[in-house]
């Protein structure tokens, strides 16, 4: 058991330490080296202390269950680790849906344009208040389990840490599924957040886009006046028509080739405005990438604590409405279903990287810490 568990022991202390590592540096960083202390990112050394606690708590208990499986003997620590594990998960969803609001209060010029510090604070309040009310019901839930298991033609008792068997299966199954279906509507929300935040954000820069263009035509109008041989003056803008129209400028007088050109340059204009708009849509959303990094961020960060998070409850729900769902899998199903299971800290090792890759100040820091050691 404990050889077809030495591969995710590994991951475990790979996530393990760049957990540590990572969101380590982020909370020195975001703390107490960058000067520039913006409402943009207020949240950020909160989530990197969640994720350490995270981390450290579960990728060292999964860690000493594989060093030592089916001999667990402690109901209390087992109790109380369901518990902290599903509070601080509960934490961290709830902050990055607080960080969504927080975004579109700010870009949809809501009060005040964003949440001041006391807000802030009651909301973090609010959250591990909530969070530890929901996680009450691992204590009686979870905790230490006993194993039958089969060797020699004999029966042996094993100790897991897990669902007691006391407990109702229908309400182990109700808790799961309450978890699953609240997890779900947290996802929908931030869907439907970020949707409207980024839908704010391309019309406003559609409109900047437009506005800037209007004012470069009316400056090339004005600036761009000149002289034809016979007095008569003609802007830029028409000196670029004529040039696309060089055929009929240069024959005017031969009606038969001026109306030819004419159509032949009607048929070229709506795949030139297909193009422009192409362009222009391009151009937005480049502007949007590089102007609202931190927008790209987050969501980014939301998406994959979804994706870490699924699987698990997904899990959770199977070995509540299975009685013998884990013992039934072959070795290498177990190892499957257990990686996913357990998948969820992968979330807490990779933010930092994405904190790096987006937040420019926080990248100079990291160098500026690297250079001088």
């Amino acid at each position: 058991m404990i050889k077809l568990l030495i591969p995710n022991t590994v991951l475990l202390f790979a996530f393990l330490f760049a957990s540590l590592v990572g969101n380590g540096l982020v909370l020195y960083v975001y703390t107490f080296k960058l000067k520039s202390k913006t409402d943009d990112r207020y949240f950020i050394p909160c989530l990197a202390f969640v994720d350490i606690i995270t981390c450290s708590t579960g990728a060292s208990f999964l860690i000493s269950l594989n060093f030592n499986p089916l001999n667990f003997r402690n109901d209390l620590i087992c109790k109380l680790i369901w518990s902290l594990n599903h509070s601080i998960a509960l934490i961290s969803a709830l902050l990055l849906l607080a960080i969504a609001v927080q975004r579109y209060i700010k870009v949809s010029r809501l009060l005040n344009s964003s949440m001041s510090l006391r807000s802030k604070r009651l909301t973090i309040t609010a959250i591990i208040i909530g969070s530890i009310i929901i996680s009450i019901p691992c204590l009686f839930l979870y905790g230490e389990a006993e194993v039958p298991l089969k060797y020699n033609n004999r029966t042996i008792t094993g100790y897991n840490c897990g669902a007691v068997t006391n407990v109702s299966r229908d309400l182990l199954f109700g808790y799961s599924v309450t978890l699953l279906l609240t997890s779900l509507c947290g996802i929908f929300a931030l869907i439907s957040l970020y949707s409207v935040i980024l839908r704010i954000i391309y019309k406003k820069e559609s409109v900047r886009k437009k506005n800037n263009y209007g004012q470069n035509v009316n400056v090339k109008q004005v600036l761009g006046n000149t002289n034809n041989p016979d007095g008569s003056t003609y802007t830029d803008a028409e000196s670029y028509s004529t040039n696309l129209d060089s055929t009929t400028t240069s024959n005017q007088q031969q009606t038969n080739e001026g109306e030819r050109t004419i159509k032949e340059n009607k048929s070229t204009v709506p795949a030139e405005i297909r193009t422009r708009r192409k362009s222009t849509t391009v151009q937005i959303l480049c502007r949007i990438m590089h102007k609202h990094r931190f927008f790209i961020m987050f969501f980014l960060i939301a998406i994959l604590s979804c994706i870490s998070y699924l699987p698990r409850f997904a899990l959770m729900i199977a070995g509540s409405v299975i009685s013998n769902f884990w013992d039934e899998l072959t070795d290498e199903e177990y190892f499957i279903a257990l990686c996913f299971y357990r998948g969820y800290l992968l979330n807490t090792a990779v933010n930092p990287v994405i904190y790096l890759i987006f937040d420019t100040d926080f990248r100079s820091s990291c160098k500026q810490l690297c250079c001088r050691n």
